[in-house]
């Protein structure tokens, strides 16, 4: 039967590869086959079945097939080789020593000896600096590789499962590395390697782990006086465990999990010689698990925890063995019995060996206290492995800096000096429990929520971004008016604003000129020098300026100095109160912060307590409302309201001005009326969430007035306001008092303030001729009911030294009609007047993104008029717009506009009729810049802008907030107006502009500009300038293959290809290239034409002066 056996697997069949292989047999399928094929002859059919059915009977179960090998490959580099056979099954290979030849030897089980595998020696060549030589010879189990090597080579072998287009594979890494395989009764003839692994416990074989197992890259050992340390380094976290508790024979199990048995693991046995504590260690491997037997003179315990990569080390895994009882000494001179090695077990003889210093050295602790490292969960979450301390009652104590870091509480619990740091015991810290796993050595601490440390958290941030310094430059605004009537009369003006800008900061000059009936005049407005600090939000200006007003004071123009706050230079700063909102997590949590029934933020929080401050929410009065969900769903709610106002300033903030120059007089009239010396200081302060204080000082050589002002919250009834100041002047003193409330919500909003003032009470923004109102009070409600729209009332009064009061009311109503549009109403009524009210409604129906139709009428004592409109917007790039109005009395007026506006202006021409006759208008609005060297023209600059250029490209869109703005010229240039200073401007350009060699590092620029300043902007984005380059030497030969050509001065070198060609990038005009190869060098020169090919190919160029 075994002759049989023996002819069915020498019978070959043809490979895809062309090789051939066994034929599989199977109890099923392939005796059938096989064995039917010979006896195709008819007459011979019975014949036939009668054999095979006693074939069958008597042939013993071959259901394990043969291993078929397809393909072998060998790779090799500088640290390592690797042979892989590519087989139809996966093949189980054992590793072993050949002590007589010297030779690494490789049993293949089940794999047939045929000329693909015989190939393999072929394959690893004679120039193998890792294998010299392959050996194949058959065995009765297989296949047997022999392996020799120049010198001791360490191994690796594992399987790789069939997949990407591969069948199963086994590899076999080979590193140049001191193999000491281990010494005991070993025959002669086989030292094993690994330990039993296949179903006969007595082979030495290694089963090789699946590629998912961890492996095993170094192994140290390390003695200390009360211990051996163990290391395994690993490419991943081993995940070890005690299996077996200490036995009286001192034998302790370890777990390693699928932990790769190699010759680099088993080297751990050999640097346990000579040391006390631990006798032998010997490895087994069961399925896909590990395991590691430690055998001591006495009973042992284990303390295992595991480092994470750092400095150079990949994941360690640390075994520390403890005795657990007291060690007999013995003589030095007195060795252990050999091992039997046979079972893969080293025995360690005791002997002096200094210690390692892997221990912190103790300061101050007592001989009771025990060191030991362990893996410490929080509340089930993982956080570190800390060494911590067991005093002799088996307390746990734990570095007090460790529980700061895990945010435990700790006030009051006296420490224990240990080293440099000290350790609190845990039993002292109220609430706390734990629990120590000694399978896993994990500590284990259960701590109640409200025993952490509170987790702080901020809402929004109260930073801004960082402005760029602009580069020396200058602008100018103008905007041309013109009127011409059916009867010749004309007018006309024109507004310029004027500007530089740089590192220092900003100066604008606005000028306006008139022409009207055959009369000319120019005036200046202003004239402002201004330099912002965003750091400390504040502005400096010199020239034309307007006072900071108070609460109860007006603003005045000046010409002369003024430094203060300016929050505009942060827009993202909320300079008013914001709520905070806190709970207690039991478990790490998601919150949730609804502001109105609106999801205005959400935070990951830990265990413990927490705050989240400065929550975004809007002005008035509202509710947040604060969901917290655990990791298993469950949610808690709390709902707060809350009350914001803009007028209170956040605790500690302050809002300053400080004024000093020459009141400015007729304004609009006269370009350089200035009159007397004025100065105001103006200080407001947050002292709490809830009260904002005041202070206002104004005044000339011949008035002052002094006041102070404050700002109350009152909870969710809203915000109260006082002040009181006093004056003096020539004609006496004066006071003025005020009082105001104001509430606001989304449903219901009121206020009320009234101002009382003596007659003597003098203040800047009046003339001496004229004083300030007795008394102003004014009021007003507001009702908003939702989809019903939301109606409102106010009133008004004013009592006029020597003049008529004032006092009116009004109501008004508007809601939103759905697809009609918006609608509003109102009534306004003179108290005190026998007039009749006046009645206004308006209509506005949305039509598209730019269109709009419109209705406005007013209606008094049967007087009515009313104004349709239509308008086409502009759109915000290049385009045209237009209006259309006319009123529905015959006499009304009517009128038309038609706009065009592209990259460099507005344009309007109107037209309008009346009784009077008709008119025509006509109007200009742009700009123009002056930066980088060049001129642009541009829209009205409005804030801040930026040129921007994309060098050497022309007609590339370029995008600012993702709106096109314009395409740059024939250099290059582009302007983007219109920027939003102190905030980030994402500008970017439009790839598929740009040609195919253009090199690009960066499609987007974030441009942040002061105000009315401007950046350059420059895309990295060059010109590759990349073509084939043929390469000929003076002889007319090709440049050789493998020369290496540089550009100009560039260090890069670009490697020549077959027929001297070479691809070259960053050529100019005209370049210089130097040719290097085998010791000698040439030089050339090539010019770059100009061509719209984007991978040009020029030459042959010859390469001239060939130098050795």
């Amino acid at each position: 039967m075994a002759l049989r056996t023996g002819a069915i697997r020498a019978r070959r069949k043809m490979t895809r590869s062309g090789s051939t292989a066994a034929t599989p047999v199977s109890r099923r399928a392939g005796p059938r086959a096989d064995l039917r094929r010979p006896f195709k002859p008819a007459h011979k059919t019975g014949s036939t079945i009668a054999c095979l059915a006693v074939l069958l009977a008597i042939m013993p179960d071959t259901s394990k097939a043969a291993v078929e090998v397809r393909a072998v490959r060998v790779g090799l580099d500088a640290e390592h080789t690797r042979l892989v056979l590519e087989s139809d099954k996966p093949i189980h290979a054992r590793m072993g020593h050949d002590a007589r030849t010297g030779t690494l030897v490789v049993d293949l089980d089940d794999v047939a000896m045929d000329p693909t595998l015989a190939g393999l020696g072929r394959a690893v060549g004679a120039n193998n600096p890792f294998i010299t030589g392959v050996r194949m010879s058959p065995t009765s189990s297989g296949t047997r590789m022999e392996l020799t090597s120049p010198a001791s080579i360490m191994p690796r072998i594992f399987n790789l499962r069939s997949g990407d287009g591969h069948a199963d594979r086994l590899v076999m890494d080979f590193y140049r590395a001191p193999l000491e395989p281990a010494k005991g009764n070993t025959p002669a003839h086989q030292t094993a390697l690994a330990p039993a692994m296949g179903p006969d416990p007595s082979e030495a074989a290694a089963v090789l782990p699946v590629p998912d197992a961890v492996h095993v890259i170094a192994v140290q050992a390390a003695l200390v006086p009360d211990r051996v340390r163990l290391v395994l380094e690993s490419d991943r976290p081993i995940q070890a465990r005690v299996i077996h508790p200490t036995e009286p024979d001192g034998v302790l199990a370890l777990d390693l999990g699928d932990v790769a048995l190699d010759a680099v693991l088993l080297g751990l046995s050999d640097k346990i010689k000579r040391n006390p504590f631990l006798t032998s260690i010997r490895f087994r491997r069961d399925a896909a698990v590990t395991q590691m037997d430690l055998t001591a003179p006495a009973a042992i315990a284990l303390q295992i925890f595991h480092l994470a990569p750092v400095a150079g080390h990949a994941d360690r895994l640390v075994v520390d063995i403890v005795p657990t009882v007291s060690l007999p000494k013995q003589p030095l001179d007195t060795p252990s019995a050999p091992a039997d090695t046979t079972s893969n077990t080293a025995v360690a003889t005791p002997a002096p060996v200094p210690p390692a210093p892997v221990a912190p050295a103790s300061r101050d602790t007592s001989d009771a206290l025990i060191e030991a490292w362990f893996e410490v969960h929080v509340n089930g979450t993982p956080e570190d492995t800390v060494l911590v301390l067991q005093d002799a009652t088996g307390k746990v104590l734990v570095r007090a800096a460790d529980l700061e870091r895990w945010r435990i509480h700790a006030t009051g619990v006296a420490g224990v000096p240990h080293g440099t740091d000290d350790y609190l015991p845990l039993s002292a810290i109220a609430g706390l429990t734990y629990r120590i796993d000694p399978s896993h050595g994990t500590l284990l601490l259960d701590v109640p929520a409200n025993e952490f440390t509170a987790t702080r958290f901020s809402g929004v941030s109260r930073a801004g971004d960082q402005p760029t310094p602009s580069p020396p430059g200058a602008f100018v605004n103008y905007d041309i008016f013109g009127v011409r009537g059916t009867h010749g009369s004309s007018h006309a003006s024109a507004l310029v604003e004027a500007g530089v800008f740089g590192g220092w900061g900003t100066g604008s000059s606005t000028f306006l000129a008139r022409h009207q009936d055959g009369s000319n005049r120019a005036l200046r407005l202003d004239t402002t020098w201004t330099h912002d600090r965003p750091a400390d939000m504040a502005s400096l200006r010199f020239g034309d300026v307007i006072s900071a007003p108070s609460s109860w004071g007006r603003g005045v123009r000046f010409g002369g100095v003024q430094w203060g706050t300016n929050f505009a230079t942060q827009p993202g700063f909320i300079s008013f109160p914001l709520p905070t909102l806190g709970g207690v997590a039991a478990e790490p949590s998601t919150v949730d912060f609804y502001v109105n029934n609106v999801l205005r933020l959400r935070r990951e929080v830990p265990s413990g307590p927490f705050a989240v401050q400065d929550l975004p929410i809007v002005t008035g009065q509202g509710d947040i409302r604060m969901v917290v969900r655990d990791l298993l769903g469950r949610e808690q709610v709390v709902t707060q309201p809350f009350y914001a106002s803009g007028g209170l300033l956040a605790p500690g903030l302050r809002d300053y001005s400080y004024e000093l120059g020459l009141a400015r007089e007729n304004y609009g009239l006269a370009s350089n009326d200035y009159g007397r010396l004025v100065a105001a200081v103006t200080e407001r302060h947050g002292f709490s969430d809830n009260f904002t204080g005041e202070l206002h000082v104004e005044g000339t050589r011949r008035q002052q007035t002094l006041g102070i002002g404050s700002t109350v919250l009152l909870g969710n009834a809203g915000v109260l306001t006082a002040s009181f100041a006093g004056s003096h002047d020539a004609t006496g003193t004066g006071a003025l008092a005020e009082l105001g409330i104001q509430h606001q919500s989304r449903y219901f909003s009121y206020g009320a303030r009234t101002q009382l003032t003596t007659d003597g009470f003098v203040q800047l923004g009046y003339s001496p001729s004229t004083r300030p109102p007795r008394q102003t009070s004014s009021a007003f409600m507001s009702l908003n009911v939702g989809r019903f729209g939301s109606l409102g009332l106010n009133y008004t009064h004013q009592d006029f030294r020597g003049q008529e009061d004032v006092e009116l009311v009004g109501v008004n109503y508007s809601r939103s009609i759905g697809w009609l549009g918006y609608v509003s109403l109102s009534a306004l009524q003179f108290l005190g007047d026998a007039a009749a009210p006046l009645f206004s409604m308006n209509l506005t129906v949305p039509l598209g993104t730019v269109d709009s139709a419109s209705f406005s009428g007013q209606a008094r004592a049967g007087d009515m008029h009313g104004t349709v409109q239509y308008q086409h917007g502009l759109p915000v790039g290049t385009g045209v717009g237009y209006r259309l109005q006319t009123g529905l009395a015959a006499n009304d007026p009517r009128q038309a506009d038609l706009s065009l506006q592209n990259d460099v202006g507005t344009y309007t021409l109107g037209v309008a009729s009346g009784p009077d006759g008709q008119a025509y208008q006509a109007s200009v609005r742009g700009g123009v810049a002056l930066l980088s060297g060049k001129v642009f023209p541009s829209r009205h600059i409005d804030g801040s802008f930026a040129v921007v250029q994309v060098p050497g490209f022309a007609k590339v869109r370029v995008y600012a907030d993702n709106q096109q703005i314009g395409m740059t010229d024939s250099d290059g240039y582009a302007l983007v107006p219109r920027l939003r200073p102190y905030q980030k401007n994402p500008i970017r350009i439009e790839q598929a502009d740009l040609p195919m060699d253009a090199q690009i590092e960066g499609l987007q620029l974030d441009a942040v500009p002061y105000y009315h300043s401007a950046l350059a902007l420059t895309f990295p984005v060059t010109r590759s300038r990349g073509a084939i380059v043929v390469i000929k030497l003076d002889g007319g030969s090709y440049l050789p293959a493998g020369a290496e050509v540089t550009v100009d001065t560039h260090a890069e070198a670009f490697p020549v290809g077959l027929r001297g060609e070479v691809y070259l990038t960053g050529l100019g005009e005209t370049s210089r290239l130097h040719a290097t190869w085998n010791g000698k060098s040439c030089d050339m020169t090539i010019g770059f034409p100009t061509t719209t090919d984007p991978l040009p190919r020029l030459g042959p160029v010859t390469c001239h002066g060939i130098a050795p």
